[in-house]
């Protein structure tokens, strides 16, 4: 009877003690997940204590071999001595003791589950990038904020020496505003050798350039390039009238030249004649030879006379294929022209493109490092974006400074210069990836991430209201 006295007396005292272990680990537990159910991951390292009681002497048992500090592995599962590798990643720290303990159960064939209990000892770290003053991976720690995160990464990126980057704000705004008006003409000068090319009887500007309609740098420039593009028309026509002109009097020469060929055979027929006749006399006695010689002597130089003409004619001729080749050189000549114009001003544009990039990348980079100046703070906006990988991939949104960031997010930080008097840039809309190719992204991840930013916000404001 005094022996089972003692014995129920040391099962309400085992009792109790193993409701304080583990009532002290949810405690803990309960303070590392105030915003709700944390699920582990890689990386973390978990805390395990396991105990067992036995009944036939009333004394508490630990499970020395299993209690510990052990990391969730790459592939998301704890390995036990005894018991094995246990999946980890997704569950609760709750989900985790429970199954150690129905395995401890199983593996030592026991006829009671022993009271196992977890605990997150150090959880897997976050990530910060973008304009921060030191990016990279730092220890999380429970209820951090987006703000908080920043702060941990020595907060916004700036500058040592303010007046250098107001020095390079200005100067690489001076090479944007030189580049820009570069462009305008650049642009300007494409259009006017592209309806040269085309032999178009006008300017086509494109639509950028129409757009700036009013801008004296735009408008200057396109009327300069009407002006070059007419100035070069009216100049190649006239050289061509003049060629045309040219061929013209050619074909008025070889017409005169045929008719004096045909004046000259008519001639020359006539002679030959009459000198058969004064052979025929001279071969009676009838009349002198010195006649005789003077119709040869005319006849030989008719027929010279109609042999000049021939060579005259064959010049012309040539003259006339010299000015047809030279319209075809002279058209040829400026179409080539145009075309290696047209190259080397595509050429610039593109450098021209590079460059402001490059002047346009520094603005950005030394305007961010501006937060804070006087009259510059109100200028630059900080937006934060969350990553946040699942098990199925990953989704990206925008966050406030009060949101908070869990144990492996990668916070991404950018500064954004306002517009036309608007702050900022326009929202960033959520963004799903694929992991792999064979893993699509069910669509329900991005509104999951979105409605587990929404629910911890509205978890801190009860919060809130609920303080005194």
């Amino acid at each position: 009877m005094g022996q089972a006295r003692c014995r129920g007396r040391l099962m309400f005292h085992w009792q109790l003690l193993v409701s304080s272990v583990l009532l002290v680990a949810n405690v803990a537990f309960a303070s590392a997940e105030t915003s709700g159910r944390y699920l582990l991951g890689p990386q973390d390292r978990v805390m395990i204590r396991v105990y067992d009681l036995r009944r036939n002497t009333g004394e508490a048992y630990s499970w020395a071999a299993l209690n510990g500090e052990f990391s969730v592995g790459a592939d998301g599962s704890v390995s036990l001595p005894l018991i094995g590798r246990i999946q980890a990643s997704g569950g609760t720290p709750n989900d985790l003791a429970d199954m150690i303990g129905k395995s401890v159960k199983e593996t030592a064939d026991l006829a009671e589950t022993p009271a196992a209990s977890v605990e997150v000892a150090k959880y897997r770290p976050f990530y910060v990038t973008g304009a921060v003053q030191q990016p990279g991976k730092y220890e999380y720690q429970p209820n951090l904020s987006v703000l908080q995160a920043i702060s941990t990464a020595q907060g916004l990126v700036r500058a040592a020496d303010l007046r250098l980057v107001q020095r390079e704000v200005v100067t690489a705004g001076g090479d944007l505003r030189t580049l820009a008006t570069e462009r305008i003409s650049l642009e300007a000068k494409q259009s006017r050798l592209e309806a040269e090319i085309s032999s178009r009887d006008g300017v086509t500007f494109s639509d950028s350039l129409r757009a700036q309609s009013g801008n004296s740098k735009a408008d200057q420039a396109m009327r300069g390039e009407r002006l070059i593009f007419e100035a070069r028309r009216n100049g190649l026509k006239a050289e061509i009238a003049a060629l045309e002109q040219l061929k013209a009097n050619y074909r008025q020469e070889l017409v005169a030249l045929d008719a004096k060929a045909k004046s000259l055979d008519r001639q020359i027929d006539l002679i030959r004649r009459e000198l058969e006749v004064v052979n025929d006399l001279v071969a009676k006695g009838l009349t002198i030879t010195p006649r005789k010689l003077a119709a040869e002597q005319s006849q030989a130089s008719y027929e010279t006379n109609r042999l000049d003409v021939q060579v005259a004619n064959l010049r012309a001729q040539q003259s006339l294929s010299q000015a047809e080749r030279d319209i075809i050189e002279l058209q040829a000549r400026f179409r080539k022209e145009a075309l290696s114009d047209a190259a080397e001003t595509r050429l610039k544009l593109d450098q021209n493109e590079e460059r402001a990039r490059t002047a346009e990348s520094l603005v950005s980079n030394a305007e961010a490092q501006m937060l804070g100046a006087d009259g510059l703070s109100e200028m630059l906006t900080p937006n934060y974006e969350i990553l946040r990988f699942t098990g199925a991939g990953s989704a990206t949104w925008r966050a406030q400074e009060e949101d908070l960031v869990e144990p492996g997010d990668v916070v991404r930080v950018t500064i954004s210069r306002q517009k036309n008097g608007v702050r900022g840039e326009a929202e960033i809309p959520v963004r799903t990836r694929r992991v792999s190719e064979r893993n699509q992204i069910d669509p329900s991840v991005s509104s999951s991430a979105n409605d587990s930013g929404s629910a911890l916000r509205a978890s801190q404001e009860k919060a809130a209201q609920k303080r005194p």
